[in-house]
This record gives structure tokens, sequence and C-alpha cells, in this order.
């Protein structure tokens, strides 16, 4: 999709001049082609057409249209010259609204258009000059005075109007001027004071005269700081001008409208193409209508450029239309916005040549261009430099909007990427991601240019240019470079080395690059001690002592020097390619400016120089398999080919330095340590504490991974991964040394170790050092062959773990002495083999004592977990029926035991997993039975679990209905059971079997268990309908007369109330025939109804016969209080106002004095027909009996009297006729 498809592209590229609108043709074009916003068209209605008008007596007054270069404010003041003048004009405007409005001014008025700008003459001579020239031409006979001899220039304004008038009559002259401040700019203040008076005249005669002015200005002059000295005169101008102002908004109207018209098909592509973009720039979804109709132009590149007051000649609309005019023809891109911002202005600023006469201008270009071009050849992330590159021009186009130069004010890192779009593919659209990439293009711009040029105002944090920091460091830096020695490069060069190598190791002897190192040695993964030189090989002899092997980085620089090819030394030979030695000596110049420089300067070096040397530090990584050649015993090869098959792309310069060291160095370390085990875990100054630590602790029982592999490393675990010290060629070594010793006898640290001042001490036979020899000694300690003596204890099998612990990796490694374990304790491990039920026989021999060992862990790991298992149950959980099991001093002392069980038992893995080992058995005779009675204490947990898994059902049935409704009885039955319950579960602690001691506890719990049912049955009976009675339950409820009841309980003269209560019990009767006594066996309550004991339900027994009596007679009662009410005379004479068929109902009920088998709605309705017009005096009959208590003892008079009174209360204000009282019992 190409812009071309988005937009109807209708270029700008000429300056519209405002007297082009003399000429009739033009005018028409001029008009046709002008666009505004209904905004703009309001703005014009009240600041100026309603000021040119001439219909309404008002103040009129003169007009200022105010707008910057470029944006429509001369085409605007020759649409409105040219519609006034010609009314034809009118139906040439675009906006509709703005030419209705114009209708009142519409060829009403004769027109001078002039253009104004940097002369000498005053105002009134320009403008006085050009009016005789219209006059003449317009045949007007008017002879303009001689300006220095008017006094006043409202009476010469007067004049003029007045000759005007003899031709014209009543039509207006409208003098429009442009370039009016550019005029202003050139005056002084003298003259200026003078030509606003003549400004402010021209205004005033408006109000009073047919004349009308208009001037175009570029910018606001009455609160403009340029013109404060003549402040006060503005003031009094200001009062008779009206100002229109062209916005940012009204500019932008003109550019979506007339420049980038779209439809709505058009609008509809470039809102989905700016939609995949919007969450990237803040403002964009809230102002995407904006966005869409200015598109590919930015809103903010005419906001800004509405700012840069500098550059006069900006003409934006035709700006615009340049750059539109060069992507026209290209594609939309799919990845990116594709919108154009202000950035875009500042390549048409550095192109206009006249513009570096601006002394503002000039510098900013030059400060500018200077940081351009570092970035174009210093930027050190190529991939942002684009990015990087509009960011700078956006900086200097912003640096000419702002009050002079030395405003600190510019752009902040999230301003530059809205209003710039700026963007790059990134892993998924996040616009934090995006703020940061431009924060991290904002530093290194700062950092490449060594903070100057650009600055970043902490204090809003925006970013500006800085005319002021110009110094060009990469210029001086090259020409020190161009000087630079070779014993210079050479330093500079060992410095990168060493930057290379990634350590921070300092010199080993003073003044001399010679560093203390460690090689990997490749094929038994252990470090070896030598050193590296960064400097000649006859410096050797200062290195002391002499270790392994010795490093030399040869000066690249100044000619090669002699190598001595000795067996211990590997030489590495540089070849510098020219970039690097280009960079070096860029990086070595930058330094020694730093050292010669202070302050500002000495930073601005600093930090060249470390961006060059991370250059130069990524360059000797990257190819250090090329770069350098490696010597060995006088062969020289390309590192490359030393390398061989072990090459690795990504392994790091050091990583390969030493591999290659090693590879050369094998044969070597293999001949002077020929008996050195191979390490399965890479072993290195840094970590060898932490492998030792891991070692030590694998023995002392605790299994990590770096543990295992350093015992493997000297064959000290078989296949299974247990410790076998025996099958070890390094154990067996020493094992045979313990064995020749004497009784009594030892092997002192001295006897095994030979001491190398300033290294270490290293076995005599093997060559590691002591620290690695503890490793295998301890093993033997593990497997009983030794027992060690450090400084503080004496390290057995029985206390290896402690020891490790307290006596630290220092302590065991600088051991004193090692010798041989005491023999067995016979006499206390067969006390022990007796209490855990193990043969004592198989402690006898040595070929049985293996199965001793195998049997006595067993039964430890038993012991151990179940006194474990119980301490826990001690802990949680140990209680039953609301109660402990055991009271607190038994729990406590059988929790005592578990625990001291549990630690005896819980390490005789680790401590006694040989024969061997049981020398250390160090228990007493008396300290075993002790053992003794604390696991018996302790088995007597599992017994009072047995208990409570026992009883636990039963006591949790009886718990949920000990406190029930259930009768003292079988109350008094529940607590005989519960002492049951408490004596059983006691005699355990005492040594009952937890199984027996259930036994009797839940055939008393069952007995009173059992009773309950039989209770609890009985009484669910008594409150529960049974199949049969539920039955006739439903036959009632469905039954003629209740059927009956329901329908004459419509009637008010019946009391409803009783058939109700009948009805509700009838429903509320409980009914569950499902219960068997056997489900009462596991649920205290029935399953079904769940119902409990002194739940608030009626009895069922006999009801059913009640409420069918009710029934019966509540029909008796209402068929008699229906008869008598139908018997009245009153009420029988409403009869001949019923149907036939209504009639013959009343006369069969009457007849018959029974109600209808089947009462129906006829016979209801028949009923209330009759009763129609009768009002009902309901009376509560509670309420009445209270009142006739309250008449006390009388006569039978006076009680009918009183009665009368009652009776009255109720039918006062009634017909006493019409009404009928009926008592209600509810």
């Amino acid at each position: 999709m190409k812009y071309s498809e988005l937009i109807s592209f209708r270029p700008i590229e000429s300056t519209i001049q405002l007297r082009d609108a003399n000429k009739a043709d033009k005018a028409r074009e001029l008009v046709e082609t002008y666009v505004m916003s209904d905004g703009m068209a309001e703005q014009l209605k009240s600041h100026l057409i309603d000021q040119l008008q001439m219909d309404e007596v008002i103040d009129n007054k003169g007009v200022l249209v105010v707008g910057n270069y470029g944006t429509g404010k001369s085409h605007l003041m020759s649409v409105i010259s040219a519609v006034a003048n010609d009314a034809d004009n009118l139906a040439y405007l675009q906006n509709k609204r703005f030419a209705e409005d114009m209708k009142p001014i519409a060829g009403k008025f004769e027109v001078l258009r002039i253009e104004i700008g940097g002369v000498q003459m005053s105002l009134a001579e320009i403008l006085c000059g050009y009016i005789q020239d219209d006059f003449a031409a317009r045949g007007i006979d008017f002879t303009m005075p001689d300006l220095k001899t008017v006094r006043d220039n409202k009476k010469l304004i007067s004049d003029i109007m007045q000759a005007f008038a003899s031709k014209y009559g009543d039509r207006g002259y409208l003098i429009v001027v442009d370039e009016f401040f550019s005029y202003l700019s050139s005056r002084d203040e003298r003259q200026i004071v003078l030509d606003l008076e003549f400004l402010r005249a021209l205004g005033e005669m408006c109000s009073s005269s047919r004349l009308r002015v208009i001037f175009g200005v570029q910018e606001k002059i009455f609160d403009n700081p340029r013109f404060s000295f003549v402040s006060d005169t503005l003031r009094r101008v200001g009062d008779r001008f009206s100002q229109v102002i062209i916005t940012k908004e009204d500019t932008s109207y003109v550019v979506s409208e007339r420049i980038l018209k779209k439809n709505a098909e058009q609008k509809a592509l470039i809102r989905e193409h700016l939609e995949k973009f919007s969450g990237l720039y803040g403002g964009m979804s809230s102002r995407m209508d904006e966005f869409v109709d200015m598109f590919p132009i930015h809103p903010a590149y005419v906001e800004v450029l509405n700012k840069v007051y500098l550059i006069e000649n900006r003409h934006i609309l035709k700006n615009v239309s340049v750059c539109i005019k060069s992507i026209f023809d290209q594609d939309v891109p799919e990845d990116a916005p594709g919108i154009i911002s202000f950035d875009e202005y500042w390549p048409v600023i550095k192109a206009n040549g006249m513009l570096r006469s601006n002394p503002t201008v000039s510098r900013v270009l030059s400060a500018s261009g200077q940081l351009e071009d570092i970035i174009k050849r210093a930027y050190p992330k190529p991939a942002f430099k684009p990015l990087a590159l509009k960011i700078i021009n956006a900086l200097s186009v912003y640096r000419l909007t702002t009050d002079g130069l030395d405003v600190q004010t510019g752009l902040t890192a999230e301003a530059l990427k809205d209003d710039l779009c700026l963007y790059l593919p990134m892993p998924e659209q996040d616009s934090d991601f995006l703020l940061g990439v431009v924060n991290q293009v904002l530093r290194d711009i700062m950092t490449t240019v060594s903070g100057q040029f650009i600055v970043h105002n902490e204090a809003n944090n925006q970013y500006y240019i800085d005319v002021n920091k110009t110094v060009d460091y990469d210029e001086r830096i090259r020409q020190k470079a161009d000087v630079i020695a070779p014993s210079e490069l050479n330093r500079y060069y060992y410095g990168i080395v060493y930057g290379c190598l990634d350590w921070q190791q300092q010199q080993y002897v003073t003044n001399f690059e010679i560093y203390q190192y460690d090689l990997n040695w490749d094929s038994h993964n252990m470090f070896r001690e030598g050193y590296l030189f960064l400097g000649l090989p006859g410096e050797r002899s200062t290195a002391q002592p002499e270790r392994d092997f010795y490093l030399h980085f040869m000066p690249p620089f100044g000619g090669d020097s002699d190598a001595h090819d000795l067996e211990d030394e590997v030489y590495f030979y540089f070849k510098p390619n020219d970039g690097f030695e280009d960079d070096l000596r860029f990086y070595a110049a930058a330094e020694s400016l730093k050292e010669i420089s202070e302050g500002k300067e000495r930073d601005a070096y600093g930090q060249k120089g470390q961006q060059v040397r991370q250059r130069l530090i990524r360059a000797l990584g990257a190819g250090k398999n090329t770069m350098f050649d490696v010597s060995y015993r006088g062969a020289r090869k390309q590192l490359v080919e030393v390398l061989k098959g072990r090459y690795d792309r990504d392994a790091t310069f050091k990583d390969t330095i030493d591999l290659a060291a090693s590879l050369c160095l094998e044969d070597y370390f293999d001949g002077k340590y020929p008996a050195f085990p191979k390490m399965h875990v890479k072993v290195t100054r840094k970590n060898m504490a932490d492998s030792l630590t891991a070692a030590y602790e694998q023995i002392a029982g605790r299994n990590t991974k770096m543990g295992r592999a350093m015992l493997e490393s000297f064959s000290l675990l078989d296949a299974n991964g247990k410790l076998k010290p025996e099958d070890s060629p390094y154990g067996k070594y020493y094992i045979g040394l313990l064995s020749k010793l004497p009784p009594q006898g030892v092997i002192n640290f001295d006897d095994l170790f030979e001491s190398v001042p300033a290294r270490g001490d290293f076995d005599r036979k093997f060559g590691y050092n002591n620290a690695f020899a503890a490793i295998v000694l301890l093993s033997l300690v593990y497997g009983g062959y030794a027992v060690m003596k450090t400084d503080k204890m004496e390290v057995t099998a029985a206390n290896l773990e402690d020891a490790v612990k307290s006596a630290g990796t220092y302590g065991l490694m600088n051991f004193k002495y090692v010798s041989r374990p005491a023999d067995l304790p016979l006499a206390e491990l067969r006390k022990l083999f007796e209490l855990l039920d193990i043969n004592p026989a198989l402690l006898g021999s040595e070929k049985t004592q293996g199965k001793a060992v195998e049997e006595l862990l067993a039964k430890a790991k038993d012991l151990s977990a179940s006194a474990a298992m119980c301490e826990r149950a001690l802990a949680s959980g140990f209680d039953l029926w609301g109660e402990p099991l055991a009271n607190v001093q038994e729990a406590k002392t059988m929790r005592e035991a578990c625990t001291a069980v549990k630690d005896e038992f819980s390490n005789y893995g680790a401590k006694y997993n040989t024969p061997a080992k049981l020398r250390n058995f160090r228990h007493s005779i008396d300290e075993i039975e002790l053992l003794g009675e604390q696991i018996d204490l302790a088995r007597r947990v599992p017994e009072y679990q047995t208990f409570k898994n026992a009883c636990a059902q039963d006591v949790s049935y009886i718990q949920n209905i000990e406190y029930a409704e259930i009768g003292q009885k079988l109350k008094g039955k529940i607590d005989d059971a519960k002492d049951v319950f408490r004596r059983e579960r006691d005699s355990i602690y005492d040594g009952e079997s937890g199984e027996v001691a259930a036994q009797t506890a839940v055939d008393a719990l069952d007995k009173v268990k059992s009773d309950y049912i039989d209770f609890y049955y009985t009484e669910h009976r008594k409150k529960h309908l049974g199949p049969k009675d539920a039955k006739r339950r439903h036959e009632i409820q469905n039954s003629t007369k209740v059927a009956n009841l329901r329908k004459l309980a419509r009637l008010n003269i019946l009391s409803r109330a009783k058939f109700d209560a009948i009805d509700k019990e009838l429903a509320g009767l409980s009914e569950c025939n499902e219960l068997n006594v056997s489900e009462l066996n596991t649920s205290y309550v029935c399953p079904h109804c769940h119902y409990r004991l002194g739940d608030d339900v009626p009895n069922v027994a006999g009801r059913l016969d009640a409420i069918s009596d009710e029934i019966d007679q509540l029909i008796t009662d209402w068929t008699q209080t229906l008869l008598n009410t139908i018997d009245d005379p009153l009420v029988l004479d409403q009869k001949q106002y019923l149907d036939a068929p209504q009639q013959k109902l009343i006369d069969d009920f009457v007849g018959t004095k029974k109600l209808p088998e089947h009462v129906d709605e006829s016979f209801v309705s028949a009923i209330e027909s009759l009763l129609k017009g009768f009002e009902p005096v309901y009376v509560d009959g509670r309420e009445l009996v209270d009142e006739l208590v309250k008449l006390g003892p009388c006569t039978a008079d006076d009680f009918k009297k009183k009665l009368a009174g009652i009776i009255s209360s109720y039918t006062r204000g009634k017909d006493t006729e019409n009404l009928r009282i009926i008592v209600r019992s509810e």
C-alpha cells in the first residue's frame, strides 16, 4: 500500500502574495481553494466580520490577523478582501457557515491591498502614498497633504474618507496590509511610537467612518517582549484592534482538508494501520482522529514549526507539501508507523544557505553539525544510529523554538518517542521497552560526545542542544594517536589483555607485570599454580618461589623478543590487524591526554578511552582464536590449531587461553604428578573450600552432588554409591601404613606431607595437598580403619558427624596424627543385642560380624522410625472424648523416652555400619539397661493408639447424644460407661494391652448405645405419621369436606381463621416412615428426617381423629351461620335480584338446611350476590370478651344496656339496617 493510495494530495508549492487577489480570476481561485474549520469560522465571525460590517452601529475596530509564515494568513486576507469586494465570490467559499456569516459584508467594499516590509518610510507615509495612488487610479480627486504638517491623524483619515465617499457613497473602503510585523521589527524606538500612533488612529476611525483596516502580522504584537519599550503605546493601540489568531489547529485543519484530503475508505485503512502502533505512543489513541486526518504528517510537526520564531520564512504548508511529494509514491511500511514529524524540517534548514547569516541559527547549525558528524563516526551501536540521528535533528529544530539559546528547555525522552513516533523492531509492542531504548540512545549519544553539544536538564528531565559546549575531543585524540611510541602501545595492549582476563589480580612483583596465575589441568580437572607474564621472558627470575608453569604474552609492537622455550613455559604472540591497532592507538592517546588534563576535559578523555577500551576487549575476545599464535618448546602454531577439536566459539578469552596452555603442558604435568587423581568435579581456587567442605560433609552423612563427585575422584565409592575406602588405591595406601603401626603407634602429619614455603603441604606419595589427603583419611575414620587427632578432639566413627561440624575444614586438614581404633567392647554389645532380640553369638566371629552389623542397623532403623512416629503422635491428636489419653506427667515421660530412643538409633547407619566401627561403641551396661526402659515406655504409645482407634467410633456416637434430651436414666448409664472407659484407658500406662483395654470399654459403650437406639426409635414413632396415617392425612386433605370449606372460606361472614388453623395443623404433621432401627447403629439421628430429641415437633397419635371431628363441626357451624344470615328478611328480600339458577341454589339450601354435596363456584357466587350491599362489621372475639369482663357485676337490664353500648361502639356511623356483625376468633 502506497502513500498515494491513502491521500488525495493537493500540494501548496508557492507562497501566496496578498496582491494576487487584485486580479478577479486569481481572487476567485484563492476563494475556491481556501479551507477552514468551523472553529476558525466562528472566530472570524466575532473578531473580524462583526468589525467589518456596516449595517449595525457598534464600536467597530481594526483587525489584526496573526499567523506564522506558511500558516495561510495571506491566503485568508486575500479571501476576506475578495468576498468583501465581489459578492459573487460567496458561492465559491467551501465552508458554508463562513459563507453565511460573510453575507453582511459581501460586495460592500472597495479594497486596497498593500504589502510592506523593512522600509525606511513611516507607516503614515507608506499608507498615504498607496492611498494617493489608489485614488488616482479610481479617479478620485484628492491631494494628500504634507504629512509633516499634519497635526491630527484622525482629521487626515476623515478627509480621505470624505473624498472616497464623494465617488462611492455608502460603500466601505477596506485597506488590507500584509507583512506588517516585519516592518515594525525594523523600526527604532522613536519611529515605532509614531507608527503605532497612526495605527491607533486608523483603528479609531473604523468606528466613525466606513474605513476598515486589516493588518497581517507573524506574531502577536500587543504582548510581545520585543516591543516592551513601547508597552504603554501598544496598550492604547490594542484597545482599538481585534485579533484573529490562526492557531496550530487551524493550520492542521488546512493540512488535513486541503493538502492531505482523505475519503472514508482511506481513513479506515489509515486507522487500521495506526492502531497497530497506538499502544506505543502516548496520546495517539485518544487523538486517533487527528492522527488519521493529518497522516502521514505528525500533529507535532505543525505545533513545533509554529514555535520556530527565529526563522521567519517557515512556510509550514509549503514544507508539508514538499515532504509529502518526496514519499508520495513510496510504500507505507508495514512494520512501522510511517509518520513524518518535525525532525524532517532540519535538513530543510541546513539546505538554506541564507539562514547562516542569522547568528542564532548559525550557532545551532554548527553545534548540530559537529554532533551529527561524531555520532555518524563513533556511535557505538549501529542498529540504533538512525534513531540517534532523528533525535539530533528533532532537538536541533526544537532549539530554535525557545526565547534565546541559553534557555534550558528541550524535550523529554517520552516526548521524543511520542512526537517523532520513534520506532524499531521489538519482540512485542511495549511502550515501556521503546521508552527504555530511547533513554538508552540518549545516554549513548551523550557518552559518545563526552557530554558536549547535548545536555540533560535533570530538573525537568529534558534534553536540549547546548551551543556553548562544542569541543571535538575525538580530533584532539586522533592527533595524539599519531605520535604514540611502540612501548606505549605495548603497555596499553597489556592493559587490554588484563581486561580480557576479567580478573582483579594484583601484581605479584611490584612494578613488574607478573601475576600469580591458576591454570586448570584439563585432563585432571584440578588447578595448578603458576605465573602470568605481561612482558619480557627475562623477568622470570623475579617470580619466586618456583611454581608449576609460566605463561608469557609477548609484546606485539617493536619487534619479537627471545623466548627460553622451557618445558614449563607457554608463549602467546599477538597479531593485530589495522583496525585493532588504530583503536589501540586511539585508546592510548585518550588515556595519555586524560593523565595531563583536569576537570571536565579529564572526564571527557577518560570516557572516550573507556568506550574504545571496551571495544578493544570485545575485539580481542572475539578474535582470540585467529589473532594469537601459541609457542611451546619452540613449536609455534595458530591458537585455533592448538585447540584442535576443543574449539568453542562461545568460550571466554581466559578459558580459551587457559585451555591452549593446559593442552601444551599436559605431558609435563603428567610427568611431574603421575599419581595425581582425576577429579570428577572441576576444582578451582575459588571453589576449592566449598569442594572440600562438601567432601568432608559427604563422609559425615550429608549427601550432595558435589560431595559424591569429590569422593568418586578418589575412588572411595563402590558401584552402589557406598563409601568403601578399602577399595580405593589411596585408601589402601594409608591402610597399609596404619597396619604397620605398633600398638599405640601413630602416623604424624609431617610423616605424610612435605612442606613447600609459600605454597603449602603436599602428600609425599600422590602430590596433592593436605586438604585433599584429609578426604581419604576421614573416609578411613568412617570405615573404622583409623582415628584422627586434631587440636580440638579425637575424631572417630562414632562422633564423625559432630567432629566435621566442630573441627571445621581447617582443623581437619591440619590434623596432628592418625592411628588405629581400639578393639570391640563385647560385653556391652552383647547386652545391646539381647535387648534388641539379636543373636549375640554373631559378634563372636569376624565372619559373622558383618551379619551382626546388618541386623543391628535394621533394628536401629525400625526403632528410630517407630520412636519418631510415637513422638509425633504425642505432639498432636493424643486425646479422646475431649480428654488426653495420658496425663501430663505420663505424656512427658513417654515423650522423653521416644526422643531418647530416636536420638540413639537414628545415626547407627553412619556410626556403626561396618564391623570396624563397632569398636567405637561407648555405652556402659547401666546405660544400655536405661535404654531398654526407654524403649518399653516408647512402645506404650502405639498401645494407646490401638485403644483410641478401637473406641473412637463409639465415643464419637456417645459424644453426640450425651447432652441430648434422653432422660436421667439414660444419662446415668452414659456416665457409668464413661467411668469404665477412663479406667481401661489409664490401665495402659501400667502395662495393659491397648486391645484388651479397648474391648472392655467398647462393651460398656455398646450397651449404652443400644439403649439409646431403643429410646430414640420410640420417640421417633410418636412424632411422625406412619404409612397408614400418612395415607389417611392425604385422604383428608383431598376430601370433599375440606374442598367445600376451602370454597366457603371466601365468604366474609364466615370465620376463615378456624379453617386455616385446621389446614395448617393437618399440613404440619411430621411424616417419616423410612427409618430402620439398623440405621441408628451408624447415625444417632434419623438419616431421612434428621429429627433430634428435643425438637419442637408435636405428637401425632390421635390427631387425625381430632382433626376429622373439627372439620365436621366447622361444616356444621358454617352451615348454621349461613342459614341464620339468609333467614334475615332483609337478606331474603335481595333474592329477587338473583337469576333463576342462583335463586334455586338458595332455595335448595334453605329448604334442606344442608350444604350442597359439592360446594362449587356457583353456590359461593349466589351467597355473595345475596349478601351484596350488606356491610360486614368484624369483631375480634378476644377483644369482645375483654370488654365484657370490664363490665363487672350488673343486673340483667344494666348488662343489656352496657352490651348495647359496646355494640354501638362497633356500629357507630354505619347503616344499622345493612350491616351484619361477624365475631371472629382470630
